[in-house]
């Protein structure tokens, strides 16, 4: 009796021998590289290694088809893989899935419940043991071993698969879903090369049309201006209608440029320069007056105020600022534009006598294409962009940009940083 309980612990513990070693072998390959399928196949050739079979396949339960599919086989025809399925309940296999218990059988010929693929099972491979993977109480697969003669596996060998099994269940998991995840990563990435390439193309695409843009309109606004010079009366009148509309397109075109920059580097790139900002101000200011004789520009400096900015952008801030406040003010309105010196910074404001704003939507005509409602009302033309690049200008100088209603109007102010000359120079103005 003490030899049999002996001779029983002995295989036994050589049962639990191979077990760890199989395992161990299949974790330092699961630890590897290997992709998805060439783990699977490791696992099968592992297998039939540990049980002395000739065939080893894997089904994978597919969620998703509610089938457990061919994932993987080393002795059965390869076109099935991935292409046969059986249901839950169908074959040995489905069967199996289905009560979540293993099933041994000496001859397939002659079992009822094995269901025979054509093309994919081969005659010479005559008994089978099917055993459930299993993970949380979750059928995630079926692992089938067959033998080319006739045997009966053995309570011990049937556990011995089992083990097998059931140590791969979470192997298997893990690997699907590195594999889902590596399928995601991979369309993802094909979708932003796709969305780079697209954003590419429109910037090209615009760019080009912009480019295309400017030659016309000089050419017409140089004949505009040649024919007003000779011209009075109504046909001078239209022709300062052609020119303020020559104005709007050019300043669309600018700001589509800028919006473009500002989606191809997600940053403006700043061409730096000291300067004085209420000499920028004055000379824009008097362009816009000379442009529209019919508003009433007025300027108020209280110092000179040197700044390190880029020039062309702020200037773009400017000529945004002023057009919007002729465009939104009544003929005849004035217009007043401030720059005021602080401790350390220098505000510009342009104030109107125009439609003015709603306070509750002041801080959402920065947005990118944000309008008022008062200018959607009135039917004032405009696509949103101007006062969003404005902002991103004003912002990536480290100023601030804002807009408030005032009696009879609007006002739009920005702040810029002092030179660093600039604010020595207060300092010590101050001190004295």
């Amino acid at each position: 009796m003490t030899d049999e309980v002996s001779a029983a612990n002995q295989a036994d513990l050589e049962r639990r021998l191979r077990e760890l070693s199989f395992l161990e072998r299949i974790v330092r390959v699961s630890a590897s590289t290997l992709t998805h399928a060439a783990l699977l196949r490791t696992i099968i050739d592992e297998t039939i290694a540990a049980t002395g079979t000739q065939v080893c396949s894997l089904y994978l339960w597919e969620e998703s088809e509610k089938v457990f599919t061919l994932t993987a086989t080393n002795g059965l025809a390869q076109w099935g893989v991935g292409q046969v399925k059986l249901g839950l309940g169908e074959g040995v296999t489905g069967w199996v899935g289905a009560q979540q218990k293993p099933l041994s059988i000496r001859d397939v010929r002659s079992e009822p419940r094995f269901t025979w693929v054509p093309n994919l099972d081969q005659e010479q491979f005559v008994s089978m043991l099917s055993v459930p993977i299993i993970s949380r109480d979750r059928v995630v697969g079926v692992m089938n071993v067959q033998t080319t003669e006739d045997h009966d596996f053995s309570d011990e060998e049937i556990a011995f698969v089992s083990a097998i099994a059931g140590q791969l269940a979470g192997i298997i998991e893990l690997s699907q879903l590195h594999e889902r995840a590596a399928r995601q990563l991979e369309l993802e990435r094909k979708a932003v090369a796709s969305l780079t390439a697209l954003n590419a193309g429109k910037s090209d695409l615009l760019s080009m049309l912009s480019h295309d843009f400017r030659g016309p309109l000089s050419i017409a606004k140089s004949y505009v201006h040649g024919l007003m010079s000779r011209l009075t009366g109504d046909e001078r009148e239209a022709c300062e209608e052609i020119d303020s509309e020559l104005e709007i397109l050019e300043k669309m075109v600018d700001n589509l440029m800028l919006s473009l920059q500002l989606e191809a580097q997600h940053a403006l790139v700043l061409d730096l320069e000291e300067l004085d900002l209420a000499e920028l101000v004055r000379a824009q200011a008097r362009r816009v007056e000379r442009i529209s004789a019919v508003h009433h520009v007025t300027i108020e400096v209280n110092a000179a105020c040197e700044v390190r900015v880029d020039r062309s952008k702020i200037q773009a801030v400017l000529v945004n600022l002023l057009g919007n406040a002729i465009k939104y003010s009544p003929k005849g309105g004035a217009i007043r534009v401030r720059v005021d010196r602080q401790a350390e910074v220098v505000e510009v404001s342009v104030t109107d006598q125009g439609i003015g704003i709603d306070e509750r939507e002041a801080a959402s005509l920065f947005a990118r294409y944000g309008r008022g409602d008062k200018a959607l009302e009135h039917g004032i033309r405009g696509h949103g962009l101007g006062l969003f690049i404005c902002k991103q200008i004003v912002e990536a100088h480290d100023g601030h940009i804002y807009a408030r209603k005032v009696h009879g109007g609007s006002c739009f102010a920005f702040t810029l940083p002092l030179a660093e000359t600039e604010k020595g120079r207060h300092q010590l103005t101050s001190e004295r």
